[in-house]
């Protein structure tokens, strides 16, 4: 069987674990596929894509800050992506290019592994950009009761509230901080974190016992949001399950085959071994 073609591309780009995932998937499957990162900024994507239509590329993941530029020079999106107002991975066919976003999907696997989905009364999200948009998206999506946006720009926190009948508070201030301590499900949508030493929680915070804090951040793997959540006594996930589910997402939609639940789960825990 001849090698597909597939990358994940945006900048910088040199974090990602696209690469390794992909690798893995292609071992347990006996699927040969080379994925690549590649570094690639709004100024090359039109002719970067004209490239990609006239060579065998099968597909790529598409990360910042190409996520919002990318969807107008696709030949189609699907309904998730205009959804969320973003693309994160596209498939190549016959000289096409079609856009999809797997953030929703990702983003609640596992949180129905842990079968905590479908009982969310109240969520708090950190953040007011597109990766907060996914996570309002799939929240509403499963019946979400109360939910918040809270954000450091009050115009974004407002505008992205009123998208999905939220409330909305900037961040460290008296709502902000009774949303959380009310919360069932607490989201780091944010990009507070990567650096490994800032947390987008303001001070004073409380969480409840019961409560969930998600850091959508996955490297470094404990993250300040996570550190700071666990010693208010909440529990914790990382992002690299939903960074996983997102690239079997992928692998879904370039190959038109659903990967088993054993090999997403032996794939997670061995990239999780190296992302520390």
């Amino acid at each position: 069987m001849k090698a597909a073609w597939a990358a994940v591309v945006g900048s910088p780009i040199s974090h990602s674990l696209s690469p390794s995932i992909f690798k893995a998937f292609s071992r347990e499957t006996g699927r040969p596929v080379r994925h690549y990162a590649l570094t690639l900024g709004p100024e090359g994507l039109e002719a970067a894509l004209r490239s990609a239509r006239r060579r065998p590329w099968t597909g790529w993941n598409v990360t910042l800050p190409l996520k919002v530029e990318i969807m107008r020079r696709l030949d189609s999106i699907d309904e998730t992506a205009r959804e969320t107002g973003a693309v994160n991975a596209v498939r190549f066919h016959e000289g096409s290019c079609f856009g999809y976003n797997t953030d929703l999907e990702g983003f609640l696997a596992p949180l129905d592994k842990m079968g905590f989905a479908a009982g969310v009364k109240r969520a708090a999200v950190l953040g007011a950009g597109g990766a907060a948009r996914a996570v309002c998206a799939a929240l509403r999506r499963r019946g979400a009761g109360a939910l918040w946006v809270l954000g450091r720009s009050p115009e974004r926190a407002r505008s992205l509230a009123g998208d999905f009948k939220a409330r909305w508070a900037p961040l460290a201030e008296r709502e902000s901080l009774e949303a959380l301590a009310y919360a069932d499900l607490v989201v780091n949508a944010t990009s507070a974190g990567l650096d490994g030493k800032s947390c987008p929680l303001p001070e004073g915070f409380r969480l409840r016992s019961e409560a969930l804090a998600y850091d959508l951040v996955y490297r470094p793997a404990d993250t300040p949001f996570l550190r700071a959540a666990r010693g208010a006594g909440a529990r914790t996930l990382g992002g690299l399950g939903m960074l996983v589910a997102q690239a079997a997402a992928a692998w879904r939609i370039w190959f038109d085959e659903a990967l088993s639940e054993r090999v997403v789960e032996k794939v997670e825990e061995e990239v999780g071994r190296h992302n520390l």
